[in-house]
C-alpha cells in the first residue's frame, strides 16, 4: 500500500431524484434482485452528512459539491474518477444517464491542478467502484460496469503500475462489493462466491503478496445477498468500516486483526437500498 498522505475527499449531497430514478432500479429488475426499497431522504441525508463529518474528523479536507436533480446516482463520486499521486482519470460510468456526473468533480480537480486525463471512447465503460490500488498495482473489475477498453484507459493513465482485470459475474455491481484495501498488504474480502472467486484470480495475477481478510455474508437461503461488510476505507492509519450492528462479526474480525489501526465505524444506511457502500460516497486522495 502507498505510504502517501491522503489529505482531500470529494463527497456529493443527496438529491431528491435518487428516491425514484437511481440506476439500481434498473439493475435489480435485471438480475433478478429484490425491488429498491424507499429512500427516507432526511435520514439518508443525516447519515451522508455524518459520514462527511467522519471525513473530516480523520483530518481529511472535504469537498462537499451540491446535488444535482438532473444526476440521481451523483452522491456516489467514487465511480466518476481514479486518482493516484497528482494524477486523475476521468471515468465513462456504463448508464448514459451517469455520465455528467465527472464534470463538477472536474472542475475541482482542474482547481486544485491535478493531471487530468479521461476515458474518451465510446466503446469503453470504467467505474471508480472497479478500481483498487494497492500501491504497487490495480485490480480491476471486468464486470457489466467496466469492461476491457475502460481497463486499456488506466494502463495508459498509470503506465507504471500493472494493472490487473479480474472478472466479476452479475448481480455483483463493483469489484469493491468483494474485495477492499483493509490495510498494506491486507485486502477485506467477502466470504461470498464471487469474492472467493475474485480472490482466487488477484492471487493469479498479483505481483505482490496479499493477506486476504474474510468477512462473513448472512445466513440467507438467497444466493443473491452480500452484506458487502469488506467494503472499507483505509488511508493514513485509519480503517473505516460498517456499523456493529450492521455487520457484527466483520467488527469482531476487524478489532482482532488490527489492534493498532484507528478503527472507525461508519454507514451509508439509507443509500444502501440503492446498492451504496462506504466506499462509494467519497473520492479521497
Amino acid at each position: 500500500m502507498s505510504t502517501a498522505k491522503f489529505t482531500r475527499a470529494i463527497v456529493r449531497q443527496i438529491p431528491d431524484s435518487i428516491r425514484d430514478h437511481s440506476e439500481a432500479n434498473e439493475y435489480n429488475a435485471r438480475y433478478g434482485l429484490p425491488p429498491v426499497e424507499p429512500i427516507d431522504l432526511d435520514l439518508a441525508r443525516k447519515e451522508h452528512a455524518e459520514y462527511t463529518q467522519t471525513l473530516r474528523d480523520l483530518g481529511l479536507d472535504v469537498t462537499v459539491l451540491p446535488a444535482d436533480e438532473s444526476l440521481p446516482d451523483c452522491p456516489f463520486v467514487e465511480d466518476t474518477c481514479v486518482i493516484v499521486g497528482n494524477r486523475a482519470l476521468l471515468t465513462r460510468p456504463y448508464s448514459e444517464s451517469r455520465r455528467g456526473e465527472a464534470d463538477a468533480v472536474n472542475r475541482v480537480l482542474m482547481g486544485l491542478g491535478l493531471e487530468i486525463h479521461q476515458v474518451d471512447d465510446e466503446e469503453a465503460t470504467l467505474e471508480g467502484g472497479d478500481v483498487f490500488f494497492t500501491g504497487h498495482e490495480f485490480f480491476v473489475g471486468n464486470s457489466t460496469r467496466t469492461n476491457i477498453k475502460g481497463i486499456e484507459f488506466l494502463r495508459k493513465t498509470f503506465p507504471e503500475y500493472p494493472v490487473h482485470a479480474i472478472p466479476l459475474a452479475p448481480p455483483e455491481l463493483h469489484l469493491k462489493g468483494v474485495a477492499c484495501i483493509a490495510a498494506p498488504g491486507v485486502i477485506a474480502v467477502c466470504e461470498s462466491d464471487w469474492g472467493i472467486a475474485a480472490w482466487k484470480a488477484i492471487q493469479e495475477q498479483a505481483g505482490f503478496s496479499y493477506e486476504a481478510l474474510w468477512t462473513p455474508v448472512p445466513d440467507v437461503d438467497s444466493p443473491f445477498i452480500d452484506d458487502h461488510t469488506c467494503d472499507v476505507i483505509y488511508f493514513n492509519g485509519n480503517l473505516i468500516h460498517c456499523m456493529e450492528e450492521e455487520g457484527p462479526k466483520s467488527v469482531e474480525i476487524f478489532a482482532e486483526k488490527f489492534p493498532d489501526l484507528n478503527r472507525v465505524e461508519a454507514t451509508v444506511g439509507e443509500l444502501q437500498n440503492v446498492d451504496a457502500g462506504l466506499t462509494c460516497c467519497s473520492l479521497i486522495f
